[in-house]
Formats: C-alpha cells, sequence, structure tokens
C-alpha cells in the first residue's frame, strides 16, 4: 500500500518531493500525449471494438470525457507540431492551453504562440486567443415588446 500521510516528512523534504513529481508529471504527459498521438494515428483502438479514439480512452482507458477530448486534441496537434511535445514536458505548456491555441496553430507562427503562452495561465492564453480572433461586439438592439398600448 503506498504511503500518501507525511507527518514524518520535514517541509524541505515534502517539497523537494512535489517539485520532482510535478516534473516527472508534465514528462509522463508529454509521453501520454505521444503514444495517445501514436494510437490513433494507427486507429489501433479499431480492434478494441471502438469506433472512435474518444471511445477508446473512454471505454478502455477509463478518461472521463473532458479529459479524453483535452488529451486527443492535445495530442493530434502535438503530432502536428512536436516542439509542443517537448513545451509540456519542460512545463512552460499545459495541456488545456494546447487545447485553446490549437486552432490558432500553424507552422508559420507555432513558435511564437508558443512563446507568448510560456507558463501562461489559462486566463492569460484566453487574452491571447481573444488578441489572435477578436471577435466584434454584439450590436445593441432594441426591441419593442408589444404591450397595452403606452
Amino acid at each position: 500500500m503506498r504511503a500518501f500521510t507525511f507527518d514524518q516528512v520535514s517541509d524541505d523534504t515534502l517539497l523537494g518531493e512535489l517539485a520532482a513529481l510535478v516534473a516527472r508529471d508534465r514528462e509522463t504527459t508529454a509521453a501520454l500525449l505521444a503514444y495517445l498521438a501514436e494510437v490513433d494515428e494507427r486507429a489501433l483502438y479499431l480492434p478494441a471494438a471502438c469506433s472512435s479514439m474518444h471511445a477508446y480512452c473512454v471505454s478502455v482507458l477509463h478518461f472521463a470525457e473532458e479529459v479524453a477530448f483535452k488529451r486527443i486534441r492535445a495530442a493530434r496537434t502535438a503530432r502536428r507540431f512536436p516542439v509542443i511535445f517537448e513545451a509540456i514536458a519542460d512545463g512552460r505548456m499545459h495541456v488545456t492551453g494546447v487545447v485553446m491555441l490549437a486552432p490558432h496553430l500553424r507552422e508559420d507562427n507555432v513558435e511564437e504562440l508558443l512563446a507568448a503562452a510560456s507558463h501562461a495561465s489559462k486566463a492569460e492564453i484566453e487574452k491571447l486567443v481573444a488578441r489572435l480572433a477578436p471577435r466584434p461586439d454584439l450590436p445593441e438592439q432594441i426591441t419593442r415588446i408589444p404591450g397595452n398600448g403606452h
């Protein structure tokens, strides 16, 4: 059984081990995305009687639906732009950020956008995306509602 209590662990040790776990998690996440991308590319979900990579991730790997969507989207994007794997592995990018940037990434801007989103929070990437694809303000509209004649 794993120990998940830390009563006997010093603060310095706890913080050091946490930092090491986070680093391993980032590297593992990048590797996981690379494996997902390759399984997707080879359509290895079909022999498992799954109609899609998403179905495979949910049914076989037991990912939550939203987790499956994000990881598949990030994996496909990173396969297209392999520099993303390294950005995730070294902590410059997170999966949510990759998913947010995915529709805007092109060969000629991937390095620039990854640099702009490096170590950024979701909110900061939302602002970056808003600058990339601004939406016009909705026009103000006043609609008369039929009433009692006043």
